[in-house]
C-alpha cells in the first residue's frame, strides 16, 4: 500500500532542524577553551606507533600533530616544497619530529617548559628564527581507548592509520572514556548517542546485536566486526562484552570494499583491550537493578624492563536478573592477551577470549493489544515471561584465539596479518509465539511453542595486507593490497513438541510438561567459505585527498540435510568499490564526496531453480568534517542517497516463489559533534533524518487480503532521531573529584513491515555521577564510585517485534552503582 499521509513531514522541518543543529554545534565549538599546552614529561618520552606516509612535509607534520593531539602552526613559506620521509614504527614525540624533519634543513628544539620551537638547522643556515610549536603529547592509539570523548584517527575506515577527516565517509567513534562516563553496560547503550544507527532493545531475549543503519538492517553477522575481522557468520558469535572494549568504530554506508559481504547501511567494529606499555591495574565491583552483582578486573603492563613483552588480562563475572521475570543476564568473561616486540620493526599480539552467557529462552514478542493499546484487563506488565521458565533456556559458550602480526619491512612498507579461530556451543530451548503473538478470544491467553535447537559452530578468519608509501612526482601514495579468507561450519538440529502451550498473560502460572516429538524438524550442517582480494590507494596532492579502492569477492555456501540426504550449493562473486575526494582547508574544514558499493548474499532459489543473486548496495555521500585547530572537538555533517537492489519479493506468476525485482532506498542527513567545550566540560550531540522507503515490491496474496510493501517505510526505521549528552568534571575547589553527566535521546515513531501498526516516538533521559574518593583522603587514593541510570524516568516505550502485530518492550529504568580501585 502507499505510504499514509501522516508518514510525511514538511521539508522545511528538516531544513530548520539541520540549520539549528549545525549552528548550535558551530557556536559551541567556537567557544571552546584552549587545551592544555604542556604534556607531562613522561608522556612525551613514551613511544607510540605511527604510520605516516612519505610526502610533503607540511602534510606529514599536520598528520603527526593531529595523531598526538598537538597544536602545530606552520609557516607555509618555511615548509613549501620540502619533503618528509614519513614515519613508520614506534617513536616518542621528539624522535618522531626528528624523523619527519630528516633532510629538510629544519629541527625541533625542546624548551625548558616542555614546548618545542622549529628552527632552521644551524649547520645549514645559521639562522635561529621561526615560530615555536606547542606540543601536547597525548597520542591516540588506534587500538587504544582514544583521548577523552573525541577520536581523530581510525584504522577501520581504510585499514591504515588515517585521520578521520581524510576518510571520505561518515565515521563515528565511541571511546573508552565515553563508555565509562556514560556508564555503558551493553552494546545498545554504547551506540545510543550515535546518529544513523538504531539498536533494537530485546530485553529478556538472547542479546545479539540487532541494528539498523541508515534504514537498513545490519543483523549481527552482516554488520558486526571485532578487531577488524568479522565477529562471526551467525548470531551466536556476536554477543560481546563492552567492559573488554577499548573503542567502537561505526562506519556509515557500504564498506564491502575492504570487508566483503555486508549490509549496505554500514558496519560496527569493536576493538578489544590490548597490551600496553603503561601499567594498568583496576578492580571493580557493581550492583544495581534486578539484583545485579558483578565483579571485574583489568590488568596490564610490561613483563620485562625493556618492554619487549607486554600483557593485558581482563575478566568479568556477572550474576543478574533483568526486567523480565525468570530471565537472567549472567556471564563469565575472560580475555588475556600478550604482545611480543623483539625489535622496533616487529609486533606480534596474541588475543584470546572466553565468554559464557546465560539468558532467557523466550522470544518476548508482546501482542500489540495489551501494550500499545489497552484491554479490559489493563496492560501486560513488562516483567511477564512469555514462555515456560522451567523448560526454556539459552546458554552459549564462545571461545576464540587470534593474533595480530605486524612487520615493518622498510621505512615505507609494512606487512600485517590478522587471524582468529572461534568455537561456539549453543544450548537453546526456545519459546516462540504462535498466532503471530496475538491473544486468544478471551483477551488473556497467550499461545507459545517449544523448540530445542542446539548448535555447534567453528569459524576461522584470516586477513593479510601489505601497505606502502611512495611518491610519483608531487603526488604521495598510501597503498594497500590484501587478501582475506573466512571459513564457517555450523551443525544444528531442531525438534519441537507434540502440542503448543498456553499461559494467562495477566496471571501467568508455569506448570506445563511438554511432550517432545521423537521426529527432528531439521538436522543439518552449513558451510560458508569466503575469499576476497582488495586494493586501495590514498593519494595526496597538497591539500587534496583522493581515495580509490576495489575488491573482488568469492563466496560459497553449502547446506547439508541429514534428514533428507540432500545437499545444496550456492556460489556468488561480486566486485565492489569506493571512490572519494576530500580537501583539507587550513581552518580545519574538510568537505568530501564519495561513491561506494556493497553486496550481500541472498539464500534461496527462484522458480526456475536458479540461485538468487546477491543484493547490491549503492551510495552517494556528500559531507563536511570540521576539526577546529587547537581544540579537542570533531563535527561531521553528511547527506546520502543509498539504494539496495535485487531484493526478493513475491513472484507474480507463482506466489510460492520469489523474484529479485524488489528495491529499497534511503536518503538522509546526519549531524554529529563531540567536543571539549571547556576543560572538564564535554558535549556529545547528534541528529539523524532518515527518509527510507520500499521503492519496489510485488503484491502479496490475492483478492481482499492482498497487500504490497511498496511505498512503505521499512520496519523499525524512525524518520527523526536526536541525542544530547553533557558531562562535567569539577576542576577545583571543595568539589574537585566530582563528575556528572546527563543526556537525552529522542527516537521518532516507526512501523511494522506492512505499516499497519505505528509504534509511538519516545524520549529517554540518562544520567551519571561519579566521585574520586582520593580527594577525601590520601588513604583512598585510586578509589572511585560511580552511579549511572538509563531511562531515568522509567519511560514505557516499545519497538516493532518479530510479527506484524507484536512489539518488544523497551528497557525500563536501570540503575548501576560501581566501586573501582586503580593503583
Amino acid at each position: 500500500m502507499r505510504q499514509p499521509q501522516w508518514h510525511r513531514q514538511p521539508s522545511y522541518l528538516l531544513a530548520r532542524a539541520v540549520r539549528g543543529a549545525t549552528l548550535g554545534l558551530l557556536v559551541a565549538s567556537s567557544g571552546l577553551a584552549s587545551p592544555t599546552l604542556l604534556a607531562d614529561t613522561i608522556a612525551q618520552q613514551q613511544n607510540r606507533h605511527y604510520s605516516i606516509p612519505a610526502g610533503p612535509l607540511s602534510a606529514a607534520l599536520t598528520e603527526f600533530a593531529s595523531s598526538v593531539g598537538i597544536t602545530l602552526p606552520l609557516d607555509p613559506a618555511m615548509v613549501e616544497g620540502l619533503h618528509s620521509p614519513g614515519l613508520r614504527g614506534d617513536y616518542n614525540v621528539q624522535q618522531g619530529l626528528q624523523q619527519l624533519l630528516k633532510g629538510s634543513g629544519l629541527q625541533a628544539v625542546p624548551l625548558a617548559n616542555g614546548n618545542y620551537i622549529l628552527r632552521k638547522n644551524a649547520s645549514v643556515s645559521g639562522s635561529i628564527e621561526l615560530d615555536s610549536i606547542t606540543i601536547n603529547a597525548q597520542a591516540e592509539r588506534l587500538s587504544g581507548p582514544g583521548n577523552g570523548m573525541v577520536a581523530t584517527h581510525t584504522s577501520i575506515g581504510t585499514k591504515t592509520n588515517t585521520p578521520i577527516s581524510e576518510v571520505p565517509q561518515s565515521i563515528s567513534v565511541i571511546t573508552r572514556d565515553e563508555m565509562d562516563k556514560r556508564g555503558v553496560q551493553d552494546f545498545n547503550s554504547a551506540v545510543a548517542y550515535t546518529p544513523g544507527i538504531r539498536a533494537i532493545d530485546y530485553v529478556g531475549g538472547q542479546g545479539a546485536p540487532d541494528i539498523y543503519m541508515r534504514g537498513f538492517r545490519s543483523f549481527n553477522l552482516f554488520g558486526t566486526y571485532k578487531d577488524g575481522l568479522r565477529s562471526g557468520f551467525n548470531q551466536y558469535d556476536t554477543d560481546l562484552e563492552t567492559y573488554g572494549l577499548e573503542r567502537i568504530d561505526v562506519i556509515k554506508g557500504p564498506a564491502s570494499v575492504l570487508y566483503g559481504q555486508m549490509a549496505p547501511g554500514g558496519m560496527v567494529n569493536l576493538t578489544s583491550k590490548r597490551p600496553s606499555d603503561e601499567t594498568i591495574r583496576q578492580v571493580q565491583i557493581q550492583g544495581g537493578s534486578h539484583d545485579r552483582k558483578q565483579g571485574a578486573i583489568d590488568l596490564g603492563g610490561r613483563l620485562d624492563d625493556q618492554g619487549e613483552l607486554t600483557y593485558r588480562f581482563v575478566a568479568l563475572k556477572r550474576d543478574s536478573g533483568t526486567q523480565v521475570d525468570h530471565s537472567p543476564d549472567n556471564r563469565t568473561y575472560i580475555a588475556p592477551s600478550l604482545t611480543w616486540k623483539p625489535d622496533d620493526d616487529t609486533r606480534f599480539t596474541v588475543i584470546a577470549s572466553y565468554l559464557k552467557t546465560r539468558k532467557g529462552g523466550a522470544e518476548q514478542s508482546f501482542p500489540v493489544n495489551g501494550t500499545l493499546t489497552g484491554t479490559p484487563f489493563g496492560h501486560v506488565p513488562s516483567s511477564t515471561y512469555l514462555g515456560d521458565p522451567d523448560v526454556s533456556k539459552y546458554e552459549v559458550e564462545n571461545t576464540s584465539l587470534g593474533y595480530n602480526f605486524e612487520r615493518q619491512l622498510s621505512d615505507d612498507w609494512t606487512f600485517t596479518q590478522n587471524a582468529r579461530y572461534m568455537k561456539t556451543n549453543v544450548d537453546f530451548i526456545s519459546n516462540g509465539a504462535r498466532n503471530s503473538g496475538q491473544l486468544g478470544a478471551d483477551g488473556r491467553t497467550y499461545t507459545f511453542g517449544y523448540q530445542r535447537r542446539p548448535k555447534k559452530t567453528d569459524t576461522f578468519l584470516l586477513d593479510n595486507n601489505l601497505g606502502g608509501q611512495f611518491a610519483t612526482g608531487p603526488i604521495s601514495h598510501d597503498v594497500l593490497v590484501g587478501f582475506d579468507y573466512g571459513h564457517y561450519s555450523g551443525r544444528e538440529s531442531r525438534s519441537g513438541v507434540t502440542s503448543n502451550q498456553t499461559v494467562d498473560i495477566f496471571d501467568p502460572v508455569y506448570n506445563a510438561s511438554p511432550t517432545w516429538s521423537s521426529t527432528l524438524q531439521t538436522d543439518g550442517k552449513s558451510v560458508v567459505s569466503q575469499k576476497g582480494l582488495y586494493f586501495q590507494d590514498m593519494l595526496s596532492l597538497d591539500k587534496w585527498r583522493l581515495t580509490l579502492g576495489g575488491r573482488q569477492d568469492w563466496v560459497e555456501g553449502r547446506e547439508y540435510s541429514y534428514l533428507y540426504d540432500m545437499r545444496g550449493v550456492q556460489k556468488d562473486h561480486k566486485f565492489t568499490g569506493r571512490v572519494g575526494l576530500a580537501y583539507l582547508f587550513d581552518n580545519g574544514v574538510t568537505p568530501y564526496a564519495s561513491y561506494s558499493t556493497s553486496f550481500q548474499p541472498t539464500s534461496g532459489t527462484a522458480q526456475d531453480g536458479s540461485s538468487f543473486k546477491p543484493t547490491e548496495g549503492e551510495q552517494y555521500e556528500l559531507g563536511i568534517k570540521y576539526e577546529p585547530p587547537g581544540y579537542n572537538s570533531f563535527i561531521t555533517l553528511s547527506v546520502y542517497d543509498l539504494t539496495q537492489k535485487n531484493v526478493t519479493t513475491t513472484d507474480p506468476t507463482n506466489p510460492s516463489y520469489q523474484v529479485q525485482t524488489g528495491e529499497q532506498r534511503s536518503r538522509g542527513v546526519e549531524l554529529e559533534g563531540k567536543a571539549e567545550l571547556t576543560h572538564g566540560l564535554d558535549l556529545i550531540a547528534s541528529y539523524a533524518y532518515t527518509d527510507a522507503e520500499v521503492t519496489k515490491a510485488n503484491p502479496v496474496g490475492t483478492g481482499a487480503s492482498a497487500y504490497s510493501l511498496e511505498g512503505n517505510v521499512p520496519i523499525s526505521v524512525p524518520r527523526n532521531t536526536a541525542s544530547l549528552w553533557l558531562d562535567y568534571s569539577v576542576q577545583g575547589g571543595p568539589l574537585e573529584g566530582l563528575g556528572m553527566g546527563v543526556g537525552q535521546r529522542y527516537i521518532g515513531s516507526s512501523y511494522n513491515a506492512r505499516n499497519t501498526v505505528k509504534v509511538p516516538h519516545y524520549t529517554l533521559t540518562d544520567a551519571s555521577v561519579r566521585y574520586d574518593l582520593g580527594h577525601l583522603s590520601e588513604d583512598l587514593k585510586g578509589m572511585s564510585v560511580d552511579l549511572s541510570a538509563s531511562n531515568l524516568f522509567d519511560k514505557r516505550y516499545f519497538t516493532p517485534g518479530f510479527y506484524e502485530n507484536s512489539v518488544f518492550y523497551g528497557t525500563r529504568r536501570t540503575v548501576v552503582g560501581s566501586l573501582t580501585y586503580a593503583w
